[in-house]
């Protein structure tokens, strides 16, 4: 058998092969889901993350024909929820809600992380964009952004500001606001969107920056005050609340996200079928009900688009605490 004769034949091995791995792939995902899926919520619960998963969830149960369980596990910036998907078996029934926290803000944040997002997850899809809010305990003696810039620097280094924890989006923001307005704020890290809010309710922290939920509610009923959006424009919930850059503060963006994440190394039929069924829940009426008055904005973005956002937040992120002297922590 000469030379061109067995390149042809073991071509058509490869071509024989790779169509085998795509049936076998497509078989699996007509298979998936073959018992309970678990959604991981690296937060506690009464968050963003946790309406998120307990929300798509009960939808997914309806169109996949398993139950889907919801965990909460909170705990050290979000990676102990984290660890344990990358930890299960790549096989789609497990999943990480998500968020910029765990995926962009810890690889960059601490020095001795026990993953990589990179290498050991793969996106499925962004299902909510979420402006951050800069809001205040009605105490506070400022009803817009200018006022309390003014109230913070006539108490240099006495005005705190709480996040749902170190490292987090909320807190990075609040270090923007400090860096962009030349002010002096501790900040105070806790395990949660919930615990920050109640404790910012409950007068104990003054200012509050954080994603809406819980917060949302607050605003409504007069318990907290709402000071500006973080987000390019203002939002449909709140079309009276003007956003940061619109009060003097040029060029002050800051947003986060929400989406479902799958072990690196899970069937990309599965991923697919995933995203295909997260997609169609973010489009139903009651769902959207259940998001945008809350402030959110229902999104479909697929893995590659996905992908694309996390690496250009952890580069605008990463810029700011270069730029603040923030060095990597051990967790």
């Amino acid at each position: 058998m000469n030379e061109r004769t067995l390149r042809r034949h073991a071509l058509a091995l490869v071509a024989l092969a790779i169509v085998a791995f795509e049936v076998a792939g497509e078989a699996r995902a007509q298979a998936y889901p073959s018992k309970p899926i678990r959604i991981i919520v690296p937060y506690t619960p009464g968050g963003s993350t946790d309406l998120n998963a307990r929300v798509v969830g009960a939808k997914l149960h309806e169109a996949l024909g398993q139950p889907v369980i919801v965990e909460n596990r909170a705990g050290a910036a979000a990676t102990i929820g984290t660890e344990a998907v990358v930890r299960s078996a790549p096989d789609g029934h497990t999943l990480l809600l998500g968020a910029v926290q765990p995926l962009v803000l810890n690889p960059i944040a601490f020095r001795n992380l026990r993953y990589d997002p990179d290498r050991d997850l793969t996106p499925i899809i962004i299902n909510l964009l979420v402006p951050i809010y800069i809001l205040v305990h009605p105490s506070v003696p400022a009803r817009n952004l200018k006022e309390l810039i003014s109230f913070v620097k006539r108490n240099p280094g006495k005005v705190s500001f709480a996040s749902s924890g170190i490292g987090t989006t909320g807190h990075l923001s609040g270090l923007l606001l400090a860096q962009m307005a030349g002010l002096q704020m501790e900040h105070i890290g806790y395990k949660g969107s919930a615990p920050a809010t109640t404790d910012v309710v409950a007068g104990q922290v003054p200012i509050l920056v954080d994603q809406p939920v819980p917060s949302i509610g607050f605003i409504r009923n007069g318990k907290l005050r709402a000071i500006a959006a973080g987000s390019a424009n203002r939002i449909a919930v709140l079309p009276d609340l003007p956003t940061a850059a619109e009060q003097g503060l040029a060029g002050y963006e800051s947003s986060t996200w929400f989406g479902f994440f799958a072990p690196a190394a899970t069937p990309r039929p599965v991923i697919e079928r995933l995203h295909a069924a997260i997609a169609r829940i973010m489009q139903m009426p009651d769902v959207r009900d259940k998001f945008e008055p809350q402030g959110y904005a229902p999104v479909a973005l697929n893995p590659k688009e996905a992908t694309a956002r996390i690496v250009s937040d952890r580069e605008k992120w990463g810029r700011l605490m270069r730029e603040a002297g923030m060095e990597p922590q051990s967790l």
